[in-house]
């Protein structure tokens, strides 16, 4: 199945900052900027959420890669196609580090689909967050010949076992943060630290506690 698609932009950390392993898996809409119940269509709609470009900004500081994951389905409506989706991208970098230099994104997976399309990357399934983690993980430019990649993983993946006890990470300071039950289930499935924002306050509402290492993270059931 087409899909999901990535964009990967490597960029070296702040100075003195080491990387420390860990990924911090951000949804987007609701969580960096304003969502909207008929999508985010152009760049021009693009609302970003106080503090949301220094939150992302202290995740690099403290030596995390940072990787977008975000349902976008309007793609398989057709009411617009991937490069629509590039140039909204390529925005909502400008407007991150305008506000905070450090605010980068190492990278950003799309899925295009809807629910009835059953593939493996749309939230909750894992499948974007474990195709980031084998990514940012290993040498990303070995696999990677441009910024825009559409990968077809089909189903490379496992499936969840949504009834089993909560996973370990591949490291144990990996985050999802997110707005809705699909993305806490999609981090669930990977193990990594949970964190539920607020739709109209974002990452803002958990700035503090995600640069807490001793922070666990929310409770979630995906069976609840």
């Amino acid at each position: 199945m087409r899909g999901p698609i990535v964009e990967f932009t490597p960029a070296n950390f702040p100075k003195g900052v080491a990387e420390n392993g860990a990924i911090a898996f951000l949804d987007r809409d609701g969580v960096l900027n304003l969502g909207k119940s008929t999508y985010i269509n152009s760049p021009e709609e693009l609302e970003i959420l106080p503090e949301a470009p220094e939150a992302v900004g202290d995740l690099r500081r403290l030596g995390f890669r940072t990787c977008i994951v975000t349902n976008q389905s309007p793609i398989m409506r057709g009411l617009w196609d991937e490069n629509q989706l590039f140039v909204i991208h390529e925005r909502l970098r400008q407007l991150f580090l305008e506000y905070d230099k450090d605010a980068h994104f190492d990278m950003i997976i799309t899925c295009p689909h809807r629910n009835r399309d059953n593939c493996s990357c749309r939230k909750p399934n894992p499948g974007m967050l474990q195709l980031g983690s084998e990514l940012l993980r290993k040498k990303p430019m070995d696999v990677f010949d441009s910024e825009q990649k559409i990968i077809e993983i089909g189903s490379k993946f496992n499936a969840v076992k949504w009834w089993k006890e909560k996973i370990s990470p591949v490291n144990e300071l990996d985050m999802m943060i997110g707005d809705r039950n699909s993305d806490m289930g999609a981090g669930w499935a990977v193990g990594a630290r949970l964190f539920r924002v607020p739709q109209s306050i974002g990452i803002k509402h958990v700035r503090k506690r995600i640069i807490d290492n001793n922070d666990k993270g929310d409770y979630f059931s995906p069976v609840r």
